[in-house]
């Protein structure tokens, strides 16, 4: 038979699987069960009906998307083609959850119909079992269908041609401009999919180019050629992937991303018997063993190819798990790559490796091979699909959650402005959609708030609802304006849970419990848009000062954590000012800035705990006084000049946290008065004293106190706290309340109006993006960050305001980027174009030497 007829029959038949395995999704039984019942699928569709509702008003791209976050800028974080495809497929859907069916359906086909690129190479009817299996792959199922990540989805359905580009532009004799366009061209689509597993693909494509360079006879000239095509793929994406790199996932705090990172546990991965009682596990496949077996035996058989193949197969695998989890979180900007979505790429290099492996051993003859050979590739192709095809039991939909449809058809009959979903994030991306799509409701808490530029406060508030800080977590969602509270009944043995400080606080701050269900209680109080009148006591910089304002709810946290990044004149309107974690562009400036505001009388609080270290002593020095590191494995007693919580002038702190010994903490040293003093060996170390700077003093803490108390909730560190910061814990800050007239929110920004009764300062629920700005009454004026959210200073009088976003120069940036990516593809694509492999070849024989050597010396 004709090899193109193979082939068509090939396709005909990877698409008859596909159909059999989806037939379900594409045609459910009954109307009311086409919904994902997957974690993030909800949260997605609701950014596709948005962007196709702002194309039907004209605009293609929108910037804000008002009705999650405080308005996020959806397209910034959020790589932008997945949205685009469902909208293009929504007006023959008719539903956007019938379009998200066809979607992943159309995204597994197209992935399974792309192995037969590599026909020619391995064979029609081997290419048409691997299309089969990368349909049934079963991390490529779990992502689809449990997780509901469409973007990440989309992004593996192009990794085949892409990866198929990228062998050409290393293998193939002619047109090379032609392969180098498709893979840079492959590689920004993939980027515009997925902005993680665009850099996860990239990192693996070059990892591939460099053990191929090493193990076979590659070409140096097509492997640089191949290094710049990936290249080129990013450079060409960066219109809109410089911009994104600004905010989003890189505003995460580092070590608890690395600490959530998911890797899979070898006894999980691949035992076939997990799918039976948990059909989410992260499965990875007991066949690929086979695989992988199945090379190391015929190594000398296999190509450099394939040899590349194997080695970084079993690399992106190991990646992927646990086995190499502290190693490689240790590893820089490892937070932005998961381990866990190496997988994809891994289970495709395997899947096309088992097709490589099967074509080779069929082909082999010779010594009684051949029948062996033969035997192993229809045993390995039985094997998986038998494998494989348990998972197919996730293909499926469900009906709506019936509770929380039933919890949105209340907020639809209720006023309200913005609604929160205090559920930490258990209940998925579901209520995300219906609380929006339903009531019209504005939203402000909930799932996946990555991207989101209240991210760091979200992150706050959950732990607060969780750890009991219900003072705190009550005052900001109030600032994020909040009247609707969804909570999630939980019990104290959850791995995750909702305090019962917080639930039973709700009442309490004007909360009325208007539904209790099953799983679901809603709180509810009148209101509408709203701003406040900020109270000017206390005010804090660093990412300390986050930690303790769970404690002490009426301080005022920066998101700007340089000292310098503020004015004088801003800072000397409050009446008490604390450093925590902070650090600075110019510690003179710094240092001088402090110096005017305690000559002023204001009270400053500087705890060294986290701020740059001197760079000759390698210890954290401000104003002279320097921060002596020690570690305490029992809590000190404490000697005071007052009163230490009604137990006299000597108390003993609580015990410190069990999880974290010894305890870290700075004495700072240097000090002209010391107010309480605890014994660390034999001497006499300082918690708490003063440091005289001209005419005023400035208050130094040690023992990392502010920490310890957040901790424990230890009642004689609040204490000191409470004296030397001037608040009381867990007490919320007395703010007015401004109305926001005519209030108006859209993808270009807000509109109100407001009645200001007095100069000052105005706290905004909306959230500051870099490039936001605030006009009133035609007028510029200048905004702050606080608490991720927008400060400005208003005039007396009624203002006409606008806020909206403005082009930063990053954008430009990214414009003149991918203009630049263009013209290098352009370039490839004309003839004449070569590079010298000299240093190539030199480099690479000097790499075999040192491992030959290495390898006699062992």
């Amino acid at each position: 038979m004709p090899h193109n007829r193979r082939v068509l029959w090939a396709a005909l038949f990877i698409t008859a699987i596909s159909f059999l395995i989806y037939w379900d999704v594409l045609w459910p039984a009954d109307p009311s069960l086409r919904y994902p019942w997957s974690y993030d699928s909800w949260g997605h569709l609701i950014k596709a009906e948005y962007l196709q509702e702002q194309i039907a008003t004209g605009t293609w791209y929108p910037d804000i998307f008002p009705q999650w976050y405080n308005g996020q800028q959806m397209l910034r974080y959020y790589a932008p083609l997945p949205y685009y495809a469902l909208v293009g497929l929504l007006p023959a859907a008719g539903d956007v959850f019938v379009a998200a069916n066809w979607f992943l359906f159309i995204a597994a086909l197209f992935g399974g119909l792309s192995m037969l690129l590599y026909a020619r190479r391995y064979g029609p009817t081997f290419a048409m079992f691997g299309g089969v299996l990368l349909v049934l792959m079963p991390d490529n199922i779990r992502v689809a269908f449990a997780e509901g990540n469409l973007p990440r989805v989309f992004a593996a359905a192009l990794l085949p041609a892409a990866f198929f580009c990228l062998l050409n532009v290393l293998t193939a004799d002619r047109r090379r401009g032609y392969w180098f366009a498709g893979l840079a061209g492959m590689t920004a689509l993939v980027v515009l999919s997925h902005a993680m597993m665009g850099a996860i693909f990239a990192a693996c494509f070059s990892l591939f180019v460099v053990v191929y360079w090493l193990t076979g006879k590659a070409n140096s000239r097509y492997v640089l050629q191949g290094l710049l095509g990936i290249f080129t793929g990013v450079l060409l994406s960066s219109w809109w992937l410089l911009p994104s790199l600004t905010g989003g996932i890189t505003e995460l705090n580092v070590e608890a991303a690395t600490e959530a990172l998911a890797k899979f546990p070898w006894n999980v991965a691949f035992n076939p018997s997990v799918r039976q009682y948990d059909k989410e596990a992260l499965y990875v496949g007991l066949t690929f063993l086979l695989t992988l077996s199945l090379g190391w035996v015929y190594w000398k058989h296999l190509d450099g190819v394939m040899r590349a193949m194997l080695i970084v197969g079993v690399v992106t695998l190991t990646i992927s798990s646990t086995l190499v989890s502290g190693l490689y979180s240790a590893l820089p900007l490892s937070h932005l790559f998961w381990p866990l979505r190496f997988m994809t790429f891994s289970g495709f290099l395997l899947v096309l490796l088992t097709v490589a492996l099967i074509s080779t051993t069929w082909g082999l003859s010779g010594r009684g091979r051949r029948s062996f050979g033969r035997f192993a590739a229809v045993g390995i192709i039985a094997l998986m699909l038998l494998d494989f095809w348990q998972s197919a039991s996730l293909v499926v939909t469900a009906p709506a959650p019936e509770e929380i449809t039933h919890v949105a058809e209340l907020l639809e009959g209720s006023s309200g402005w913005r609604v929160a979903t205090a559920d930490l994030s258990l209940l998925g991306s579901s209520p995300s959609y219906l609380f929006s799509t339903a009531t019209g409701r504005e939203q402000v808490f909930g799932w996946a708030y990555q991207g989101a530029a209240t991210a760091p406060l979200l992150a706050s508030i959950n732990q607060a609802i969780e750890k009991g800080f219900a003072a705190y977590a009550l005052d900001r969602l109030d600032r994020l304006g909040s009247d609707d509270i969804v909570v999630l009944k939980t019990t104290s043995e959850s791995r995750y849970h909702v305090s019962e400080e917080f639930r039973e606080a709700l009442p309490d701050a004007g909360y009325e419990l208007t539904y209790r269900g099953r799983r679901l209680e809603l709180y509810q109080r009148q209101g509408g848009p709203r701003a406040y009148r900020v109270d000017t006591r206390v005010f804090a910089v660093g990412s300390g000062a986050q930690n303790v304002s769970l404690v002490f709810p009426e301080i005022l946290v920066g998101s700007d954590t340089a000292l310098d990044s503020y004015s004088v004149e801003f800072l000397s309107q409050f009446d008490t000012l604390i450093l925590a974690g902070f650090n600075w562009r110019s510690r003179g400036v710094a240092e001088d800035m402090v110096r005017q505001l305690a000559a002023g009388g204001q009270r400053i609080v500087i705890d060294l705990t986290g701020t740059p270290p001197d760079l000759l002593v390698r210890i954290p020095r401000f104003l002279d006084v320097y921060g002596e590191r020690i570690l305490l494995y029992d809590p000190p007693r404490l000697d005071s000049v007052y009163d230490l919580g009604g137990q006299g002038r000597g108390a003993l702190l609580q015990p410190f946290d069990s999880e974290i010994r010894p305890w870290q903490a700075y004495v700072p040293q240097g000090l002209d008065h010391k107010s309480v003093t605890f014994d660390f060996q034999g001497a006499q170390a300082v918690a708490v004293g003063t440091k005289d700077v001209g005419q005023g003093s400035v208050t130094f803490l040690g023992l990392n106190l502010m920490f310890h108390s957040v901790l424990t909730g230890d009642p004689v560190a609040i204490d000191v706290l409470e004296r030397e910061l001037g608040v009381k814990a867990h007490r919320r800050p007395d703010f007015g309340v401004v109305s926001l007239d005519d209030y108006r929110a859209g993808q270009s920004g807000y509109r109100f109006s407001m009645d200001i009764p007095e100069d000052g300062l105005y706290l905004l629920p909306i959230a500051r993006h870099t490039g936001t700005a605030l006009f009133a009454n035609g007028n510029r004026i200048p905004t702050l960050t606080v608490d991720t959210l927008m400060l400005v200073e208003l005039p007396r009088g009624r203002l006409d305001v606008e806020v909206r976003s403005l082009k930063t120069p990053v954008y430009a940036a990214g414009m003149a980027t991918t203009l630049v990516g263009a013209l290098i593809t352009l370039m490839m694509l004309l003839p004449g174009v070569k590079f010298s492999r000299n240093a190539f070849t030199s480099m690479r024989s000097v790499v075999r030497r040192g491992v030959s050597t290495a390898a006699s010396g062992s």
